[in-house]
């Protein structure tokens, strides 16, 4: 126990012993010499005996030492496995020739069967091999050797973590370090939960963008969505010198209708005039939003002044095949749709994208003054009209 405790010890005890075998074969060795006649060696035998005595006390102290340091050893060893196995970490400890030293429990609580303990000592590369022989990762079915020859080339290269997905809905974060002894160091963090709730987070807030940007009746976009739209819009067209057109919708006497009808049937139609708008738009950048009450407007980005007025002679078209009834009206027995078209070329200095509202606007309302259930197309007047310039009213609103 005391050479276990105090191995400096053990070790002067073996330094000793072997000075005194020596100091006892040297004495008789020179006392045989010095004596001729045999029957005077009694002295050299004992002190023979006495350094043989003493080499052999040398080896059982060294015998001593040695199973004390592998006892120890092996401790240690046992000691840093079963540390190792409470972490909440997979560790893997690989030596300068990239050859298994250990792993810990978690690796295999991360990765079921990812190790087993016959693998220590084989290369990282031989493993590799053996579980793509076997399919046992999944990121690397189909595509085996491409694969290992990019992990390879990679080998100790992931000193920040890099996120895996190991298999549906298990992900992991990846570290690799080497030591100054040249080993090589790999941890793997399970961080599904994590993953899972961010991916839950950002699905949330993507709802939330669309509901923030679409309006709850129709499912389409809203005003403060239309407004954005038109803004990037018009700054795009001025940009590429492209024209920009708008249609603004108004649902004819539509005051009646919730009056005859009720607002549920009232929600109902303006989901039904939504839908038909919505089949108008086929381009892409091309949006249809509810701009208020019964009021809809339909952006068309890139489309000319002849292209807005077939798009409005479509939603006019379409709307009369809907055959949404509509009794209380005065203009026909269906819902009908009166909708001013405006079409600009933007210029991002001068002008203001509001004026492209403003005008398609005055169309609108010279459409319901002429009659219904058309469309017209801003002239000059609609362009120079103010805010504080009344628009042209129907004869009657109701």
């Amino acid at each position: 126990m005391k050479s276990s405790r105090n191995p400096n010890k053990s070790l002067w005890l073996v330094l000793l012993a072997l000075m005194l075998a020596f100091v006892f074969e040297t004495a008789a060795w020179w006392w045989a010499s010095q004596t001729p006649r045999a029957s005077s060696l009694q002295g050299p035998i004992w002190l023979g005996l006495g350094a043989a005595l003493c080499g052999l006390a040398a080896a059982v102290l060294l015998w001593r030492q040695l199973r004390t340091a592998t006892r120890a050893t092996r401790r240690a060893r046992q000691l840093l496995a079963s540390s190792l196995d409470t972490l909440d970490v997979g560790l893997e400890i690989w030596d300068e020739h990239d050859r298994l030293v250990l792993y810990n429990k978690k690796i295999n609580l991360i990765y079921k069967g990812f190790h087993t303990p016959a693998d220590i000592g084989q290369t990282f590369e031989a493993l590799m091999r053996a579980k793509l022989k076997r399919q046992a990762i999944p990121a690397a079915i189909g595509c085996e050797q491409e694969w290992l020859a990019q992990r390879l080339a990679s080998r100790g290269t992931h000193k920040a973590h890099t996120l895996k997905e190991l298999t549906r809905n298990q992900w992991v974060n990846f570290y690799e370090t080497r030591t100054s002894e040249g080993y090589l160091v790999a941890a793997w963090v399970d961080v599904t939960e994590l993953v899972l709730k961010g991916k839950v987070l950002e699905a949330n807030n993507q709802r939330l963008a669309q509901q923030t940007a679409m309006d709850g009746l129709t499912g389409l976009a809203n005003r403060r969505r239309f407004d954005e739209a038109l803004t990037v819009e018009w700054q795009r067209a001025a940009r590429g010198r492209t024209p920009l057109s708008l249609l603004m919708v108004d649902i004819d006497h539509f005051k009646n209708y919730n009056d005859n009808y009720g607002h549920l049937a009232g929600d109902q139609c303006l989901r039904r005039v939504s839908s038909v708008l919505s089949r108008c738009v086929r381009r892409a950048g091309e949006l249809v939003a509810r701009y208020g009450g019964e009021e809809f407007v339909l952006l068309l980005p890139g489309a000319d002044m002849a292209h807005a007025c077939e798009i409005a002679q479509m939603c006019l078209d379409l709307m009369q095949q809907e055959c949404v009834a509509h009794a209380a009206s005065p203009t026909s027995v269906y819902v009908t749709l009166s909708i001013g078209v405006a079409c600009a070329l933007p210029d991002a200095m001068l002008d203001d994208p509001a004026s492209l509202v403003n005008a398609a606007d005055a169309a609108m309302y010279r459409a319901k003054s002429s009659g219904r259930a058309h469309y017209e197309v801003a002239d000059q007047a609609d362009w120079e009209i103010d805010d504080n310039t009344p628009r042209t009213q129907p004869s009657s609103l109701s």
